[in-house]
């Protein structure tokens, strides 16, 4: 087994954020849309994690050299405007439009059988390897999962001790990349349209909550939720006739996007998938993963197919 990068960075994402306060006077003044309001946040944060990253690998480039050149993911640019490839990306929930269903929150069916049991949070996690990786395959990649409510900052510390997803295979072997990948975060939402007043969904900063039904576990709706999350999965998709010319195009090693992570196994480390990497836009898919959210609800009860 090869380590690519042996130095880890152990600045997190908010002291890294401190030292690169916003300045007001570039700040524009003029009336903007909401589409330009996206974009120009849209810019900010892609150019602050450009910057993030980049700093990190120019203070571990001795360590980092030790590595071929072709196998090291590149430093995400700074530049303000990301060049993404003009592919068709996978959606989370599919490719197919889902309708408001709000409505049925408000019915006896629903009324009638909710009755409130244990919470869950859903996530969409960030971290730096994960960084480059979504700046080498010019797609916006997420960890999009869940935990127990309550727990989304001990997730976050366990996931970074672990390097979750820090490991691909190449070339016969399995290489693995632990700068960047053991100091993940909660990435923000931003959902245009709040879930209706008697849904389960609730919105937060960095994390939705739901209320399970009495009737439904954690494992169900989990099991639920992340088959909706898979037909956007990165590792699968990269494996379709779209994904490999997309990758093509970028003379990119599609096996880098199947990732894994080295869980400690007898005196080898065995090698888990990481399947809940998926392509997640967090301005243009928060609404949608509010409604696949509560489109599992629907279903547990038999009110939508």
């Amino acid at each position: 087994m090869r380590t690519i990068a042996v130095v880890n960075s152990r600045n997190s994402w908010l002291e890294v954020w401190k030292k690169n306060p916003e300045n007001p006077q570039n700040v524009r003044t003029e009336k903007m849309n909401i589409a330009e309001v996206r974009s120009a946040l849209e810019t900010l944060t892609e150019a602050l994690r450009g910057i993030e990253v980049e700093l990190a690998g120019l203070r571990h480039s001795g360590a980092a050299a030790v590595s071929p050149a072709a196998e090291r993911l590149p430093i995400p640019s700074p530049n303000p405007r990301p060049q993404y490839v003009p592919t068709d990306w996978p959606r989370i929930g599919g490719r197919v439009d889902l309708p408001d269903m709000s409505g049925l929150f408000n019915g006896a069916g629903y009324r009638d059988q909710y009755r409130e049991g244990e919470g869950r949070e859903i996530y969409a996690g960030a971290s730096l390897g994960l960084a480059r990786l979504a700046s080498r395959l010019r797609l916006p990649l997420y960890k999009l999962s869940t935990c127990a409510m309550g727990r989304l900052a001990d997730r976050m510390r366990e996931l970074g001790r672990d390097q979750y997803a820090s490991e691909w295979f190449c070339d016969g072997e399995y290489v693995v990349e632990p700068d960047g990948f053991d100091n993940w975060f909660p990435s923000h939402f931003f959902v245009a349209k709040p879930p209706a007043s008697n849904s389960p969904v609730r919105v937060g900063p960095r994390a939705l909550g739901v209320r399970l039904p009495l009737t439904m576990s954690a494992k169900d709706f989990d099991l639920a939720f992340d088959a909706e999350i898979r037909k956007a999965a990165i590792d699968t998709w990269v494996m379709t006739s779209e994904g490999a010319r997309h990758c093509a195009f970028l003379n990119a090693n599609p096996a880098m996007a199947q990732r894994s992570t080295p869980y400690p196994f007898g005196s080898v480390a065995k090698a888990s998938p990481a399947k809940e990497l998926a392509v997640f836009r967090i301005h243009e898919d928060a609404d949608r993963l509010v409604a696949i959210v509560e489109r599992v609800i629907l279903r547990h009860f038999g009110l939508i197919a």
